[in-house]
């Protein structure tokens, strides 16, 4: 599967299946359907990417908890793929586990919580840089547009709105890194810090902290200046570290 960019194709596309779900559409989850159209690992990756969604964008905070039950009648589903799902994500260690029913947003430290970002920023970076010869003029469009949408978002102190939007800038930058496990490794740490990124905007941080810088890093793009784009991100996703460092 290619993005398609305004007649330019990424040559680094078809890393996006590895996630389960698209820039584009960004709850169009993979499909691995059995011949009966009831594949359970279909079900099992559709869940796990609306979870982990919902940690890269802040909706489950730290010490949340998510009851198998629970989302299984959400869902709509037998409690199979949901425990899948929870399992997966506990792997990756956006989850802890419980002997019980229930899984929880790990509560970690401010000084793990920084470190979380500092790592995040490291991998970002490294792959901004590999990104920069790979983005294309359609690429260069949408991070625009997320740009806007999180200055609207900004103005109108719509926190979901913002976070969802940066991780679309972020993930459409490290995805073309030509770089899959390098991306995914950046994906990982971005479910990790997601939480505490929520947390931080949506309860301790000043609005004017959280002002969006993106099109600094987008003019560096545009100019295909790998070192400044990696110095740039480093930066952006560096805000965590510092933030969580001070507390």
């Amino acid at each position: 599967m290619m993005r398609r960019n305004g007649g330019a194709t990424s040559p680094c596309g078809s890393g996006i299946l590895r996630y389960g779900y698209t820039i584009r559409g960004i709850k169009e989850c993979v499909r691995f359907v059995d011949s009966d159209g009831t594949s359970k690992e279909n079900l099992s990756q559709k869940i796990y990417a609306d979870l982990r969604l919902r940690l890269i964008v802040g909706d489950l905070a730290p010490d949340d908890t998510l009851s198998i039950r629970t989302l299984a009648e959400d869902f709509d589903v037998s409690a199979m793929p949901v425990r899948e799902a929870l399992k997966r994500l506990e792997f990756e260690k956006a989850l802890s586990g419980s002997a019980k029913r229930a899984y929880r947003v790990p509560v970690i430290l401010p000084e793990a919580a920084s470190n979380l970002f500092f790592v995040r920023a490291t991998l970002e970076g490294a792959a901004a840089a590999l990104a920069v010869d790979h983005l294309t003029p359609g690429d260069l469009k949408r991070l625009s547009g997320y740009s806007d949408a999180m200055d609207a978002a900004w103005e109108d102190g719509d926190a979901r709105s913002f976070l969802l939007n940066n991780f679309k800038f972020h993930s459409l930058i490290y995805r073309s890194s030509c770089n899959p496990d390098l991306s995914e490794l950046a994906e990982t740490l971005y479910a990790r810090s997601g939480p505490w990124l929520g947390k931080a905007i949506r309860e301790l941080a000043d609005k004017a902290d959280w002002a969006n810088e993106h099109q600094v890093i987008l003019s560096a793009i545009e100019a295909r200046d790998g070192a400044r784009v990696r110095k740039l991100i480093e930066e952006d996703v560096n805000w965590g570290t510092a933030f969580f460092r001070r507390m």
